[in-house]
């Protein structure tokens, strides 16, 4: 649970910045086509959370069918692979864990990925499980449906870097794999201090 712990802090500096967790960010977070990326170097470690419109991801915003169920699930999936995101070679850096959730329109879903960068995680593939959990859940919380017509999608990783010094750069496969992302707005914290930026389809990467 020490990432979480990390992205608080990261969210406390955020708004120590000027961006404000109440404020703008949100109001602008469910643009579509463009995400936000926060990242943290801690240690040896680099804690990365994501945030994005479900529809960047999925191509909708609401969940209608079993087959729209299924795309979430696979899509969760592949936001936890181990190459989704790639650092500086140098830096020697390792999947540690991940994990993936959607949250409005129907599309209450949660992945946790605890392993190694192997891109196996056979352990959370209890959909069925899933499945019986959503339909209660919706049905204890049908009066809701007006308030979930866009679905939103996060993520969280944890990355162990044998030569954290060796460290200057994070590019991502996000637009390669979803045709509909285009952009993330890029915040991070190093020993260097903040960094801001953007990553896109014509340079998913940042340096710092």
């Amino acid at each position: 649970m020490r990432h979480f712990s990390t992205m608080a802090i990261v969210a406390c500096a955020l708004m120590s910045a000027g961006v404000s967790a109440g404020g703008k960010r949100h109001a602008d977070a469910h643009v579509h086509g463009t995400g936000h990326l926060n990242f943290a170097v801690e240690g040896h470690q680099v804690h990365i959370e994501l945030e994005t419109p479900g529809f960047d991801i999925l191509g909708f915003e609401s969940i209608s069918s079993d087959a729209q169920r299924r795309q979430l699930e696979d899509a969760l999936d592949e936001l936890e692979k181990d190459d989704l995101w790639s650092f500086t070679s140098a830096a020697s850096c390792t999947l540690k864990t991940a994990s993936a959730s959607a949250s409005g329109g129907h599309g209450e879903d949660h992945h946790d990925h605890h392993g190694d960068a192997d891109g196996h995680h056979d352990s959370h593939h209890d959909h069925h499980g899933h499945d019986d959990h959503h339909d209660s859940h919706h049905e204890k919380h049908g009066h809701d449906h007006h308030e979930a017509a866009h679905m939103d999608i996060a993520a969280t990783y944890v990355f162990e870097c044998a030569n954290i010094a060796g460290l200057n750069s994070i590019s991502t496969r996000l637009f390669q794999r979803f045709g509909n992302s285009q952009q993330l707005q890029v915040r991070g914290f190093t020993d260097a201090g903040q960094i801001a930026g953007q990553m896109s389809r014509q340079q998913p990467e940042v340096r710092f």
